[in-house]
């Protein structure tokens, strides 16, 4: 587990949601690491995976949205994540945004669907063109402050 992604993600936590790197939970496991939040109106699950073993169809290096919920602003915030991890992933040598069993939570990312039998994951490579897809959705809406 790589403690400078963990600081990233805790910096990026602390400065979006005024949630400290105490209230999130990081767990090592035999193929990466997950990343747990439920404070403050979310209620996070990521997985970083550097091996999947094939499962689900899903690549070696990959960062999986399986749970992200938001209280307020849902899809303005899970983009927003989405963004933050396409900028910051990449870094520590992952390649793929996927979304695991979660139709609703891919509604807001709009990622293609893995083509794999009973799979039920959507993915994104990584980088530009997944920059670009994130950034027209913040064109074509209307974007209110937060409260």
């Amino acid at each position: 587990m790589n403690k400078n992604l963990m600081f990233d993600i805790a910096v990026y936590f602390y400065q979006n949601y005024g949630i400290s790197m105490d209230d999130i939970a990081f767990e090592r496991h035999q193929v990466g690491f997950n990343v747990s939040i439920r404070e403050s109106g979310i209620c996070l699950y990521i997985r970083f995976w550097e091996r999947s073993k094939g499962r689900d169809g899903l690549p070696d290096k990959c960062v999986i949205l399986v749970t992200a919920n938001f209280k307020t602003h849902e899809k303005r915030n899970v983009r927003k994540l989405a963004k933050f991890l396409n900028l910051v992933a990449p870094r520590y040598g992952y390649e793929v945004l996927a979304v695991e069993n979660n139709d609703e939570l891919n509604s807001h990312l709009n990622l293609m669907e893995l083509p794999v039998k009973h799979s039920n994951c959507y993915f994104a490579p990584l980088g530009e063109d997944l920059a670009e897809q994130l950034e027209d959705y913040s064109y074509n809406c209307v974007s209110a402050p937060n409260r």
